[in-house]
């Protein structure tokens, strides 16, 4: 099986000997952690994307999963069949991706706001500085510039999709983006969230999932907890990758699947 774990916006698939899916690369030895630039477009890194994709796995089915921005860059790739690969994809499973963008990024890449969200918005700003990152790509993440990227980036009928959600508890650096999205949100999907990507902004290509939002905010998906980053969180990441993976291999390369991987209601 040819299994490609994308990763998403800021954080490398491997920093200070940490790897960006904790523990997945023992799960599946033969899988692909492509590499690419952290902060750049969506179109940059789907080019990349396909490129590393290509090399490891030059012929035979592939099935993506793909964790936050990761999503839109392999969503970007399918839709623009970048190195011919779309064909070849059977699967794109999104965890936490912003399909309809985050107003945490709407708030980062715009002007600096006023009133209460003023005071939010320089604690996210802040906690993102002790990353050490530069937040150069974040405008892609935006709501106004994901409704551009989906009218422009079609979904392939011979692919797959299946999304995952996650919602909270929040560690520390989280509460603040957890915030937002709460206050901004119109519905109740809209206000979960995972600290940066709502519960509805994670649903493609329907208002739909393929489970019930993960207890888990948005590094916990991935296997780490940000209040105390050398534990795992109380969420079993590693089981719920594993359901991830055995929904998308169960679908045929004719686009059908089997009960397990029916999208929840």
């Amino acid at each position: 099986m040819n299994l490609v774990f994308a990763s998403g916006f800021l954080i490398p698939q491997r920093l200070k000997g940490l790897d960006y899916f904790r523990g997945v690369a023992q799960q599946y030895p033969g899988a692909l952690f492509p590499r690419v630039d952290v902060t750049g477009s969506v179109a940059v890194r789907a080019s990349q994307l396909a490129e590393q994709i290509e090399a490891a796995f030059p012929t035979g089915r592939i099935d993506v999963i793909a964790h936050s921005m990761g999503g839109l860059d392999a969503r970007f790739l399918i839709s623009n069949n970048l190195r011919n690969l779309s064909g070849r994809v059977a699967t794109l499973s999104t965890i936490a991706t912003p399909h309809r963008g985050s107003p945490v990024a709407d708030v980062l890449a715009g002007p600096t706001p006023i009133g209460p969200q003023r005071l939010v918005y320089g604690i996210v700003k802040d906690a993102i500085a002790r990353l050490g990152l530069p937040t150069g790509g974040l405008g892609g993440l935006t709501t106004g510039s994901a409704m551009t990227f989906n009218q422009q980036c079609l979904d392939c009928d011979r692919v797959t999709y299946f999304a995952y959600a996650g919602c909270g508890p929040h560690s520390a650096a989280l509460r603040p983006g957890g915030w937002l999205i709460e206050h901004a949100g119109a519905t109740a999907d809209e206000r979960q969230n995972d600290g940066l990507v709502s519960v509805a902004s994670a649903q493609w290509p329907d208002n739909h999932l393929a489970e019930p939002p993960w207890p888990a905010d948005h590094l916990a998906e991935v296997g780490y907890d940000l209040d105390h980053t050398r534990s795992r969180p109380r969420f079993d990441h590693l089981g719920a990758i594993v359901r991830v993976v055995e929904r998308a291999l169960g679908v045929s390369t004719s686009g059908s699947f089997p009960a397990l991987a029916q999208r929840a209601p």
